[in-house]
């Protein structure tokens, strides 16, 4: 390993928050980028860019990446772009194919749309405001860390400072006629208000759920009933009113997915690598040793770091 990103989940995961990891002992981090130290492909012809000293990036779909060395099947592993720094490369893989299920597969959004990302300064948020500057979406976010404002602006996101405006109150007057997109981590009743900004024929997307210190897991769960009994009332309206499909809501579970088809996700992780490789979607990264990842992990906790945390090996 020579680099691994870092995000919400394993602060989650670590505060015993997080419903995916739920057992201990366990070794956080979901992205990483490493080094091929040595390789064996069974009955599998081998590829021709594996060989030792390959660099490689990997979303993985159990936590493992705090370690200087992992084993991971080879399905996992994509060639790093020639050039591309490991440490950026390590920002990526979660935060950005996640912004890409999103946009792709749940939202299905078209150069013009209009979305709202709550939380636009986190990882994903970040993600988000990059990829849908790259696709011509128009894009409103909530957040309230500092220099917020100005970061969500290189991306042509109008911000809405969450703590002092009401962001239903704020779209009502600016997107009469709605948005076509919500994408919500917080869950509780932003999922409610996020669903009453919704054009006909949006879709208000939860991943993530972060919840509440100590009752994250509850949250979560919560949120997913939430999102699930929405659909199945809009889908009772239209059914028994013989409406036209109207607002709908999705659940983006990217581990799920990753697991579910290989091919898509190396080709998703390809593309991705190849636009932070240009500079088009490049994360701002904050680095620190892996010896230091419980001092990065307060940082976070304190909203002290700008951009993303990214752990290196070897220091």
């Amino acid at each position: 390993m020579l680099a691994a990103g870092v995000g919400l989940t394993d602060l989650m995961a670590r505060s015993g928050d997080y419903l995916l990891q739920r057992r201990t002992p366990f070794t956080p981090g979901y992205e990483l980028a490493g080094e091929v130290l040595d390789f064996a492909t069974a009955d599998t012809p081998a590829p021709s860019w594996l060989r030792p000293g390959a660099r490689v990036a990997a979303a993985l779909t159990r936590m493992g990446g705090y370690a200087e060395y992992v084993t991971l099947p080879l399905w996992q592993l994509v060639p790093l772009p020639d050039g591309l720094d490991p440490h950026t490369a390590a920002a990526v893989p979660l935060d950005q194919l996640t912004a890409l299920s999103l946009l792709d597969t749940h939202g299905r959004l078209r150069p013009g749309d209009t979305v709202l990302i709550q939380g636009a300064s986190g990882g994903v948020g970040r993600a988000v405001g990059a990829l849908g500057a790259a696709r011509g979406l128009r894009m409103y976010g909530t957040a309230s860390a500092p220099g917020a404002r100005e970061a969500l602006a290189r991306n042509g996101v109008e911000f809405i400072d969450y703590r002092r405006e009401d962001f239903e109150a704020v779209l009502n007057e600016r997107e009469p006629g709605g948005v076509q997109a919500v994408f919500d981590h917080i869950g509780g009743p932003t999922l409610r208000k996020g669903y009453r900004v919704l054009a006909p024929g949006g879709v208000l997307v939860s991943y993530a759920a972060s919840g509440r210190p100590g009752r994250m897991v509850a949250d979560t769960l919560r949120a997913a009933a939430r999102v699930t009994l929405m659909n199945l009332r809009a889908a009772a309206r239209v059914t028994l009113m013989n409406l036209r499909p109207g607002r709908r809501t999705a659940l983006a579970m990217v581990p799920r997915e990753i697991r579910a088809d290989h091919a898509r996700y190396r080709a998703a992780l390809t593309e991705l690598l190849a636009l932070a490789h240009a500079g088009t979607t490049a994360p701002q990264i904050t680095t620190a040793p892996l010896a230091e990842a419980a001092a990065v992990h307060a940082d976070l906790e304190r909203r002290a770091l700008t951009g993303k945390a990214v752990l290196t090996a070897g220091g």
